[in-house]
């Protein structure tokens, strides 16, 4: 549906941000050195700089419910302002968001939606190679149709809140860094109707998640860091009673190690590999143990075309049955192109098999192809037009949980 087309409120978080020693990587994508070649000039007000910004997207999506068969397809509008302020100082830095985006469906209207975000960070430079810094942020969101964890049943789309806190520290020690970082997020799920008008418990599924990482690197030298990192994390549901309730409280851990690089001016990344497991509350769900890695390149090929690759295996939560969690397993890659200095063209590939965990036989399994292509054409540093095209396909061992879905979209972006 829409949502992969449009940016997760989530991913948009200006979250805790704290300095590290390494020099700032001079391998940029052709992307990101277009961005910045045509960046806006914001408004200057006192020692902040203010950046507003709003983009509208036309989507057509030809499956909007996601479903095997008996599909529905739907004229999306999306309408999403938002406005920045960045410090600008020496030392120190502050930073705040505020975002909205309206979904409008031509024919559809009970899947209309109205989401927003409110975040804030800041770093405190307490000395040199040490800093503090933590962020908070307020979001309201709402589920793609095709999420296996949304009750079918619901007549609308699940909707959220998320909150996050965060905190960090960071310390350079010559070649060696020391970083501790903290976070609590609380995930509230609105309750939902059936088309026949009976009542969804989505209450189920709230929960309190607390995480902890600290993370040792040592510099070889200016190319190379390695490092390693432990992650803590404890996941309370806040139901503890009532019908429906399962309890699905679980505490987790990983341990990896891995490598930074930033080679030949050229190619930079992070590659990792370790373990992870989750524990959970109740007997009748099976722990998980796995080994885990991943990591992200960036290769310029020339001055004009970079290819970005990445992998990431993590153990979810779900709330599906018998599952107690699933090992999902994502695999991507996107290649970048400066046909001009004003037109940017993509294209993209992924691969993710998620595959859930849990004493019963014939968990499910699903695999999910996805594919797109993009152009950008920047008209001067205030304005952007955008086409793509994105196509999904999910292969699920249960029944009625294949679909694929074609989304075309345009896009008008406007900031200053």
């Amino acid at each position: 549906m829409q949502r992969m087309m449009n940016v997760s409120a989530l991913a948009l978080l200006a979250a805790m941000t704290v300095t590290t020693a390494n020099a700032q990587s001079i391998v940029n994508t052709a992307g990101e050195r277009m961005s910045a070649d045509h960046a806006p000039m914001g408004v200057k007000a006192g020692s902040f700089l203010i950046i507003p910004k709003a983009e509208v997207d036309v989507t057509h999506s030809d499956n909007i419910y996601a479903t095997t068969n008996n599909t529905e397809s739907d004229m999306i509008t999306s309408v999403r302002p938002e406005l920045k302020a960045k410090s600008n100082w020496s030392r120190h830095a502050l930073n705040a968001m505020a975002r909205y985006e309206a979904l409008r469906y031509n024919d559809n209207r009970s899947e209309n939606q109205h989401n927003y975000m409110l975040a804030a960070d800041g770093r405190v430079d307490v000395m040199r190679d040490t800093s503090i810094g933590g962020g908070v942020s307020f979001a309201r969101d709402h589920e793609d149709r095709g999420n296996p964890n949304s009750n079918a049943s619901n007549s609308k789309p699940v909707e959220y809140t998320t909150s996050i806190a965060r905190l960090g520290a960071y310390r350079g020690l010559g070649r060696a860094n020391v970083r501790f970082d903290t976070e609590a997020k609380k995930l509230d799920y609105k309750n939902g109707y059936t088309s026949a008008g009976g009542f969804v418990d989505n209450g189920l599924r709230d929960r309190d998640e607390y995480t902890n990482s600290l993370r040792l690197g040592w510099q070889f030298d200016p190319r190379f860091e390695g490092f390693v990192k432990g992650t803590m994390d404890t996941r309370n549901y806040k139901r503890d009673s009532g019908a429906g309730y399962v309890n699905r409280g679980n505490n987790g851990s990983s341990l990896v190690a891995g490598t930074t690089f930033d080679v030949s001016g050229k190619t930079k990344g992070e590659v990792f590999a370790g373990v992870v497991e989750r524990n959970y509350n109740n007997p009748t769900f099976k722990d998980i143990s796995e080994p885990t890695w991943g990591g992200k390149v960036t290769w310029n090929f020339s001055e004009l075309t970079s290819v970005i690759a990445g992998v990431d295996r993590t153990i979810e939560e779900t709330t599906i049955g018998a599952s107690s969690g699933y090992v999902s397993t994502a695999y991507t890659a996107k290649v970048e192109h400066a046909l001009t200095r004003d037109v940017l063209l993509s294209g993209n590939v992924g691969y993710t098999e998620n595959e859930y965990k849990g004493t019963a036989a014939n968990q499910r399994q699903d695999d999910i192809i996805s594919a797109g292509v993009g152009a950008d054409y920047y008209l001067g540093k205030n304005f952007k037009v955008g086409a793509g095209y994105t196509y999904q396909d999910r292969d699920s061992s249960v029944n009625s949980g294949d679909f694929d879905r074609n989304m075309l979209m345009l896009r008008l972006t406007a900031t200053y």
